[in-house]
């Protein structure tokens, strides 16, 4: 098979799971309707430099995400396809530049379409890549760099100069992704590699050049921000960096130390267990020695500095995946090049653990869950949904034993990227939809009484619900009401205290504008709208929905009306 069929096979996979199943399952609040009314409101007011979440302002993340969500909304439409698309695209860029700076430090160019292929298949890029967050952006924006970073150790002349602008460019527009991470992250890795190698000289020379680089490109972003929001900067320095590094609050994700290495083996799924075989073959590759010790401080280094935060999250190990697929793709090359891995009674064991899953899932398909104590997962096709498992468990048995028929070590490790592609690719379509109805958020309710809500003169609702009323109802001018969370950033700004309320104060704005005439919605968690309801002396709602924990009530004083 010739190169370019190769790689032509590899973006073929990435349409597959990464691109094909963007608009399968609802939105995972909260992360993805907030970045999504963030996003939205971008692109219908057209001011670029202004964040706000639902009419507040937002001050928790740079703006470059959401500037690329907002130009898909304006292609697409407000749709989950249009705000996960920025994410799936930066996932196939990411695996893009892995391939690439894998072939470029192997000198293999074959290694190149299978090192993209493992990136592509490990579960966190993979799932993590079809979700509308700014992690996936972030990653691409940090592979760039050190790919960029390694092309510049590693070459002279006008290459390395370009590299080395390259470098500070990547770098800048991690900053305005994510934050000093956008720094942090590469500054690190460089620097451990530098130290490793004993380049002492180069640990001082080489950073100008990136440095003005960054500089130039980031400041013009960074005072279009200050003049727009003057306590950007400000507040994201000390809250979210500061803050959230040294002493996390409830809303800041404290976790203990090794939370971040654990999460390593379990987003490497799908490849973990080739990692033992893959660092044993490491060890005896020489010709990579500096391409090796590159991508290891690109995982060590970082992973040190993220494992010190006291806040943190899964999502936070995003950018060390890139050069583990690297080292993977490596490893098992010359793993199987030199006998080091060969056919077992392991792999034969391994797909027959696959079929008896796949016989299990027809079961279930032609009996339903009950009698096994599994809860109901889905809302409909429930049946479908379990042969469907059993058909991707069955191809990825079938695939595996395909890829251990190849004659050469190359298409062996392609054909075992394709093995588990099906299953990756269902995932989406797996979605536990039946959850959403004893969530916090019942998209469904929601959509089914949405033009209701959205013609309310005046919308409360509660902060837990707060980005899917306004995602499902197009609404920014939402009133907070009980715990105001995240729509309580610190900034004491008048207009947007006004409208965050307590209970008593939410029943007497109710009661007010019920006498004034006008239609009010009150979407929040059931204990909540029981006590509204209960003091507002606004009468009997002309619509009551309640669903699981969320209650959804309208008050209209119009002759006849009834939504």
């Amino acid at each position: 098979m010739t190169l370019r069929s190769q790689w032509t096979l590899a973006a073929l996979l990435f349409v597959i799971v990464g691109i094909a199943v963007l608009g399968v399952r609802p939105l995972v609040p909260p992360d993805e309707p907030r970045y999504g009314i963030i996003a939205a409101q971008m692109a219908e007011s057209g001011e670029w430099f202004a964040l706000r979440m639902a009419e507040f302002r937002y001050y928790e993340k740079p703006p470059l995400s959401f500037w690329v969500m907002a130009a898909s909304i304006e292609l697409f439409g407000e749709n989950a396809f249009a705000i996960r698309l920025p994410a799936a695209l930066a996932t196939g860029v990411t695996a893009l530049v892995t391939g690439l700076l894998c072939a470029r430090m192997t000198r293999r160019p074959e290694l190149g379409p299978i090192a993209f292929a493992v990136q592509v298949t490990t579960l966190g890029p993979a799932v993590l890549g079809t979700v509308a967050i700014i992690d996936p952006v972030f990653t691409m924006w940090i592979t760039l760099a050190l790919a960029a970073a390694w092309m510049a150790i590693a070459s002279s002349g006008r290459l390395r100069l370009a590299a080395l602008m390259g470098l500070g460019a990547s770098t800048a527009l991690a900053i305005l992704t994510k934050g000093l991470l956008g720094f942090a992250i590469p500054a690190l890795a460089i620097g451990a590699f530098l130290s490793w190698q004993r380049r002492w000289r180069d640990i001082f020379v080489l950073p100008w050049i990136p440095l003005i680089a960054c500089a130039a490109v980031l400041a013009p972003f960074a005072w279009g921000i200050h003049r727009v929001e003057p306590d950007f900067w400000r507040y994201f320095w000390i809250v979210e960096h500061w803050r959230r590094f040294t002493a996390p609050d409830s809303n800041q994700h404290g976790q203990p130390w090794w939370y971040l290495i654990a999460m390593l083996p379990l987003g490497g799924f799908m490849w973990t267990l080739a990692w033992w075989h893959a660092g044993r073959a490491l060890k005896e590759y020489p010709q990579c020695r500096d391409g090796i010790r590159f991508a290891l401080t690109w995982i060590i280094a970082p992973l040190t500095l993220l494992s010190l935060s006291k806040g943190k999250i899964a999502t936070y190990a995003l950018p060390l995946f890139p050069p583990l697929s690297a080292l993977v793709a490596i490893g098992l090359l010359s793993a199987k090049e030199r006998g080091i891995v060969v056919a077992s009674w392991s792999n034969r064991i391994g797909r027959w653990i696959l079929r008896g899953l796949a016989l299990g899932a027809v079961v279930l398909a032609f009996t339903g869950t009950q009698w096994s104590g599994i809860p109901t997962l889905w809302d409909n096709g429930e049946s479908l949904r379990w042969i469907a498992v059993a058909c991707v468990l069955l191809l990825w048995a079938w695939l595996d034993r395909f890829a251990w028929r190849a004659t050469d070590a190359t298409s062996w490790l392609r054909r075992t990227a394709w093995a588990p592609v099906g299953m990756i690719a269902l995932l989406p379509a797996l979605f536990p939809t039946a959850g959403i109805r004893t969530s916090a958020v019942p998209w469904r309710m929601l959509d089914a009484h949405a033009a209701a809500i959205r013609d309310a003169d005046c919308i409360l609702t509660g902060s837990q619900i707060a980005h899917c009323v306004s995602w499902a109802t197009r609404r920014r001018d939402l009133v907070i009401v009980g715990y105001a969370s995240e729509f309580d950033n610190e900034l004491g700004r008048d207009d947007e205290t006004a409208r965050r309320l307590g209970l008593a104060d939410a029943a007497a704005t109710i009661a007010r504008r019920c006498a004034a005439g006008e239609t009010v919605a009150l979407v929040t968690q059931s204990h909540e709208a029981r006590e509204i309801a209960k003091t507002a002396r606004a009468g009997e709602p002309a619509l009551k929905v309640v669903s699981d924990d969320t209650t959804i009530m309208i008050w209209s004083t119009a002759p006849g009306a009834t939504p």
